[in-house]
């Protein structure tokens, strides 16, 4: 886990869905570079209700094919001082340890014996008293032994962490007596989840939880998962065990927004293994054996067993601060005052209070969204700021990736229109596992295209109410898109339905440019130069904010144009202008009364079997629309759309999609007067300089 230190704390917190978010900064240069995945972040794409609950074994095994599929590749192995130091408490350990040399002894003297699958009475070859080990009360492994499987593990673990807490419990009474500090204690309240699912999960039934001790038992207060499994504690962590304790990290990144990463303990036979889950990898931490492999056993098994009770018993005293999330965890809290630490900087500080303040940001409801099990992850919250509904996002991005933040900033000074207003943004934490969590409160950009789109009752069809629309959907986002690229040489790279909304003034808004690349400034003015390096700097970010290259997959395939699906590793203009033409086509498909199961040309399933998908559909212009859903439309609709795809797709008459496919640089004619009459002036005159870009 090298590249993590322990944040400085500040004294303000935020609470959050329930937690407390500690404003800290940590000036670690992280070597963990992480990429972009393709989830969509954007406030549209909440978590539907259905799936909420328990899923059919086929969709089960296919979301977990998935996550493996995500994290397979990613598994970094440590030690487990390794760690302690990376959270900055060796200190803090060595003291524990030192202070306890006999501590756990007698536990670790009666714990059973697992062989043949199954928890055995062991024979030691020494014996420790109670009084030695300054632990008063008997072990009750009796209970667990001759039980068998993971049922006999889950038992023994449960009744050691009680035994645990006990022994620690009696010997800080022995030290208040003596006027001694105190060993620390564990807060966490670990159950039984075997045949219960963890509440508002996707049905995780993990072995054992440790939660927060709170009223409320959830995902949402989930500690540390333990999953118990009879053998395989002397091989690599892999294939279903992964995807299992994969998924569940996947679901606690979601529901909890203050998390830095997910530690899992995993039983395996007698071996305790802590595996922690960050946004770009997971760690491979071996802590021992946690109960004995043979009936027979020496001292040198009673030490090995005890110096692993006494790791997992010290992780199990540390706050959730310290690990596992980059705050502390508390009640309730309403309202955020952020605050920079300086004119200069985007670092910044939060207050928090439970009492109206009108000059913070009152927060709202979470928006549950699904969630990557690696990269970039957003949290996105309803709220009120300054009388106005806002959003609140709260990102975690790697480190080499430029700050939303910062984009928006760059558009607004240039005097790019179709933007949404930012009120507040800054860095909360600078870097943590390879990683920066960035936070917006953004004005509220009112409805989806899909909802903007549908016709009002009482609508006169004969003046086709969708036509005037769809005029102003594509003005205003070819618009957007033009400025930023021709004043602030920004690409977008993520139009997508969820991203292109429209709010009450019938303005169109482009959000989320979480996945802006910043071009070369070739062609900027001067003064447009100086204020990139000026802005960059004050977000204080160091990376290659003008490379070309795109990593794969950046943005969301549905809406991709062909030349990014057929790998191009460059994108230009002519791409986001090809992905406002599918996000109009798919917000046109949801408007029919009776939809078809498959549309072909939005039926994914790999990058380029969908460029080639589209390149069909897109043939015959006559039939075209169909391929896309869109049926039910005005004829004056679908002049528009048949000159919307020949701007794009026909070059001195001649059908260029297939070669776009061959070689995704293929030139197009850029021929914007064929919109002439559906967009203004303005957009006409932008997108003509993009002839020669």
């Amino acid at each position: 886990m090298s590249g993590y230190k322990t944040p400085t704390k500040s004294s303000s917190d935020i609470h959050i869905g329930g937690l407390a978010i500690s404003a800290r900064t940590t000036g670690a240069s992280g070597s963990r570079q992480g990429s972009r995945s393709v989830v969509d972040q954007t406030p549209l794409k909440s978590q539907s209700k259905g799936s909420l609950l328990p899923e059919s074994d086929t969709k089960l095994a296919a979301r977990r094919n998935r996550i493996l599929s995500a994290v397979v590749h990613c598994r970094r192995n440590d030690t487990y001082e390794g760690v302690v130091d990376d959270l900055g408490l060796s200190d803090k350990f060595e003291a524990f340890e030192n202070s306890t040399p006999t501590l756990f002894k007698y536990l670790s003297t009666n714990a059973p014996a697992f062989v043949n699958n199954k928890m055995t009475p062991t024979t030691a070859s020494v014996q420790v008293s109670r009084k030695q080990a300054s632990e008063t009360e008997e072990p009750k492994f009796t209970g667990v032994t001759g039980v068998t499987g993971e049922k006999a593990i889950t038992a023994y673990f449960m009744e050691l962490v009680r035994l645990m807490k006990n022994a620690v419990r009696e010997r800080n009474k022995k030290l208040l007596a003596r006027a001694l500090q105190k060993l620390p204690e564990c807060p966490y309240l670990l159950k039984d989840h075997q045949t219960t699912a963890i509440k508002d999960s996707k049905g995780h039934k993990a072995d054992m939880v440790f939660f927060y001790n709170t009223t409320v038992l959830d995902i949402n207060s989930a500690h540390i998962i333990v999953e118990a499994k009879r053998e395989g504690g002397d091989k690599p962590i892999g294939g279903e065990i992964l995807e299992q304790i994969a998924d569940y990290q996947t679901s606690i990144w979601a529901a909890q927004p203050s998390r830095a990463c997910v530690p899992v303990l995993l039983i395996r036979g007698t071996v305790l293994t802590l595996v922690v889950f960050t946004r770009d990898k997971w760690y491979d931490v071996p802590l021992g054996h946690i109960c004995h492999n043979d009936s027979r056993i020496d001292s040198d098994d009673i030490e090995s067993v005890r110096k692993t009770m006494v790791r997992l018993y010290f992780l199990l005293t540390l706050t959730p601060e310290e690990f596992g999330h980059y705050c502390s965890v508390f009640g309730e809290r309403s309202y955020l005052s952020f605050a920079h630490i300086s004119a200069s900087s985007k670092e910044a500080t939060i207050a928090v209070s439970t009492r109206r303040d009108p000059s913070a940001v009152k927060l709202g409801k979470h928006m549950k969204r699904a969630v990557h099990p690696r990269h970039r992850l957003a949290h996105i919250y309803e709220a009120e700021y300054g009388g106005k509904s806002v959003f609140l996002k709260l990102s975690w991005v790697p480190v080499d990736v430029v700050p939303e933040g910062a984009v928006y900033e760059l558009l607004e000074q240039a005097g790019v229109d179709n933007i949404p207003k930012v009120f507040l943004s800054g860095v909360l934490v600078k870097n943590m596992f390879g990683y920066r969590l960035e936070f917006l409160v953004l004005e509220h950009c009112g409805s989806s295209i899909e909802e903007y789109l549908l016709p009002i009752i009482g609508e006169s069809r004969c003046a086709d109410p969708t036509l005037d629309k769809v005029r102003v959907v594509i003005n205003g986002t070819l618009r957007c898109l033009a400025q930023a690229y021709a004043l602030s040489a920004i690409l977008h790279r993520d139009i997508s339905m969820g991203n292109v909304r429209v709010n009450r003034s019938g303005q169109v808004k482009v959000i989320d440019w979480g996945y802006g690349k910043l071009l070369p400034v070739d062609g900027l003015s001067d003064e447009a130069i100086r204020h990139r390096g000026a802005v960059l700097a004050k977000w204080e970010f160091e990376g290659d904010a003008a490379s070309t290259t795109n990593k794969p997959l950046t943005g969301t395939p549905y809406y991709m144009s062909i030349p990014v699906l057929s790998a191009a590793t460059a994108r230009g203009p002519m791409d986001e202008i090809e992905s406002t033409f599918y996000v109009v086509l798919h917000a046109l498909s949801t408007l029919e009364s009776s939809k078809d199961p498959i549309v072909c040309a939005f039926d994914y399933h790999e990058n380029r079997n969908l460029a080639m998908v589209r390149v069909g559909c897109l043939a015959r212009e006559s039939r075209f629309l169909e391929f896309f859903g869109v049926k039910n439309v005005s004829c004056e609709l679908r002049q528009l759309l048949y000159k919307y795809r020949k701007y794009l797709f026909v070059d001195n008459g001649e059908y260029i999609a297939p070669d776009l496919v061959i070689d995704p640089y293929t030139p197009r004619g850029n021929n914007p007067e064929l919109l002439s009459g559906y967009i203004d002036e303005e957009t006409m005159d932008l997108l003509k300089q993009l002839k020669s870009a």
